[in-house]
């Protein structure tokens, strides 16, 4: 599954450039005649083709003729962009969030508020807590329908924990378990690193906002999309502090820190902890850990739990033809396809509550305590009431990247204060808002 991708990527690669060839299409089987719908992923090969089978079935059953289009995963963004303004997009197409709002901001997708509202074919109360609002626009209007969920935790081997005399992290673990757990790892063997960060959530804005609110704080930002207020009070302070001190201890890594070699070194042992998303898992199994192993989802604080909300999903195009044709097959993948998809190639959990039973089934026929550890993990955070976005999703986002990598990581790295690098953070994200 295509990870998390910035607003610029689709702007700059393909919505000023509009020279890339157009799309061929998979081979699918032919059905009665009624109508046809197109779409387009960036998925695997072997998660196309679990798609390509699931969604026979919903030709043969419907008689809707439908066709996958070809798209090269590392060029997608620049093709979907080319594609869109040239108005040859397939009926729908994966899309991220900040695709969704981008695009949705040009005028370039269609509404499916009104087929949601109807409750015909989908129940908006289906989809798990902040994944619709994450591609809401500022009129209310529903740019995308969520689909692939990610989920973001600690990695852990279980035998180091133990080593070490402690309890492996697990759903209910605290924000004072890990700083602490950090520092006695970190005394059980001196020349590690604890902890090492696959992914740049865990330290980032979002990171600490998550941490702030947890603890009886504000959080970052008011709202997950369209924000118009961005704070940082004393809780969130604390937060940002102890990464700092954890860094500086060498409990943990930087914001530099090189990732490429990550989850080699926890399938070896090398590390106890690895922050990241359950989609890992299917880098790490495949190393066969001699180690008992599983996935913790993001700590409780001192006021609950608040844990990261993270939605792909499909969207259509404005001068999408027959909405009635792709709505059917939207909901199909939804309640169905994904299902069988996902039972066979297990990439994540969906957004759709009723979509997810293939993933976890998966799972569970695995038996082993990382896949019992991973199900349980995406279920919790997936139902949790209070969320946070993983990404800024306005149209300030990218020039917001730039911000943090020049005020908030000096400030975890130790190159300036928390204080200053935190302050000037939160003033460069007003000046664009108020832009």
């Amino acid at each position: 599954m295509r990870i998390t991708r910035t607003i610029a990527a689709l702007a700059a690669a393909g919505l000023v450039s509009l020279g890339l060839a157009g799309c061929g299409s998979a081979a699918s089987t032919s059905s009665s005649s009624g109508g046809s719908v197109s779409y387009m992923t960036w998925e695997s090969n072997q998660t196309n083709a679990a798609f390509d089978k699931t969604m026979a079935k919903f030709e043969k059953s419907s008689g809707i003729k439908v066709t996958r289009e070809e798209a090269p995963n590392a060029d997608y963004a620049q093709k979907l962009a080319s594609l869109i303004m040239s108005k040859k997009a397939p009926d729908y197409f994966w899309c991220t969030t900040a695709e969704a709002q981008n695009l949705a901001a040009e005028g370039l997708l269609y509404d499916w508020s009104s087929k949601l509202k109807s409750g015909d074919g989908l129940k908006a109360s289906n989809f798990s807590s902040g994944s619709l609002a994450l591609f809401k626009t500022p009129d209310g209007k529903l740019s995308g329908i969520p689909t692939l969920a990610n989920t973001y935790g600690f990695f852990y081997n279980a035998d180091a924990f133990k080593a070490a005399g402690l309890a492996a992290p697990k759903i209910g673990w605290t924000w004072d378990d890990l700083f602490s757990d950090l520092q006695k790892l970190k005394a059980a063997n001196p020349k590690s690193t604890p902890l090492i960060n696959q992914w740049t959530l865990l330290d980032s804005p979002q990171g600490a906002s998550a941490y702030s609110v947890a603890n009886g704080g504000k959080p970052f930002v008011d709202s997950f999309v369209h924000a118009k207020k961005v704070q940082a009070d004393s809780t969130l302070l604390d937060g940002v502090t102890k990464f700092a001190d954890a860094i500086k201890a060498g409990e943990m890594t930087g914001p530099d820190y090189d990732a490429t070699n990550a989850m080699a070194a926890f399938s070896n042992g090398s590390v106890p902890l690895m922050f990241g998303g359950q989609w890992l898992q299917q880098s790490i199994a495949p190393n066969d850990p001699k180690f008992s192993w599983g996935f913790a989802p993001w700590p409780a604080g001192t006021s609950g739990s608040v844990q990261p909300i993270e939605a792909n999903g499909v969207c259509s195009p404005s001068t999408l033809k027959d909405p009635d044709q792709t709505w059917k097959a939207i909901s199909y993948m939804e309640t169905s396809g994904f299902n069988d998809a996902m039972k066979t190639v297990p990439v994540a959990p969906i957004a759709y509550t009723p979509g997810s039973k293939g993933y976890y089934a998966n799972l569970e026929a695995a038996g082993d305590p990382a896949s019992l550890s991973i199900e349980a993990t995406a279920k919790y955070e997936l139902s949790a009431k209070d969320t946070f976005i993983t990404q800024f999703l306005d149209d300030w986002a990218t020039k917001a990247g730039d911000i943090v990598t020049t005020s908030w990581n000096p400030a975890l790295s130790g190159k300036t204060s928390v204080d200053a690098g935190v302050d000037a953070t939160v003033k460069g994200i007003k000046g664009l808002i108020s832009k």
